[in-house]
């Protein structure tokens, strides 16, 4: 090792000649660079998944509807978004109200109502969005709607199967988290339909109403695929010019070729 005129010691030059690199910064790419891309194409089969359902509801929202009594539920996934015709009455006094419900950028409930088909079956219907009030303790006021109806919606089988949780206040409507149907039904003291129907929009008794086909749409996947790819080469280009010498030992081998 030669020494400065100081005295201090002169570090010598890298050898170029081979390629190197950092072995911890290796480690962690080796681990990171395939999750990464695996997200990538899991967000495109995500995307490919929600044009299938997007596809298959669009056929059953341009199909005639049926009585409630002739959907038959043994299959959730075949009947979600079937469309169906109910002819009876809203049972009064018996409201739930859906929580943290966001439409427009407002927050909200979602009014949900036993009704009494002719049929003799009982269905939760989800009659649209209601505006909250200024405090908690302020429930929006329903309007009793006590005529025979017709009413056209679709069946909804709900993700979120989590645990109903109801607040402690007494009477009704009563506020919940999220939507159980025979559990609602078994507090309001009837027997329901397993699955929820969603009312079109403009029927009597119906408030305001924006039901999304899905919640996020095939597109906005592939643009989150899109960026866990850009991620990963992102992550790889840090490595190669940051963690390793490529460019010095391909400076090197250059110029080593050229002077052959």
């Amino acid at each position: 090792m030669s020494e400065a005129p100081t005295g201090a010691p002169v570090p010598e030059p890298e050898d170029d000649s081979r390629l190197r690199y950092n072995i911890k910064f290796a480690a962690l790419v080796l681990v990171l660079l395939p999750v990464l891309i695996g997200l990538g194409f899991w967000q495109l089969w995500r995307s490919a998944e929600k044009a299938e359902v997007l596809a298959l509801l669009e056929a059953r929202q341009g199909a005639d509807p049926v009585g409630i009594a002739a959907a038959r539920f043994e299959d959730p996934a075949a009947i979600d978004r079937l469309q169906v015709e109910l002819r009876g009455q809203y049972v009064e006094g018996r409201d739930f109200l859906l929580d943290n419900r966001m439409l427009g950028g407002r927050v909200g409930y979602e009014l949900i109502t036993p009704f009494r088909d002719d049929s003799g079956i009982v269905v939760l219907v989800n009659r649209g969005w209601l505006p909250a009030g200024r405090t908690r303790e302020e429930l929006p006021s329903i309007e009793p709607v006590t005529q025979r109806l017709s009413l056209r919606g679709e069946i909804y089988v709900p993700q979120d199967r989590r645990q109903l949780q109801l607040y402690a206040a007494s009477g009704w409507p009563k506020l919940v988290q999220t939507v159980d149907p025979p559990r609602m039904g078994s507090i309001a003291g009837i027997e329901v339909y397993p699955w929820l129907v969603r009312l079109q929009p403009g029927q009597p008794g119906v408030t305001e109403a924006d039901w999304p086909a899905v919640n996020i749409q095939p597109e906005r996947h592939v643009a989150y695929a899109v960026q866990w790819f850009l991620m990963a080469v992102a992550l790889l280009a840090v490595f190669l010019f940051g963690g390793t010498n490529v460019l010095a030992w391909s400076r090197r081998k250059r110029k080593h070729g050229e002077s052959r």
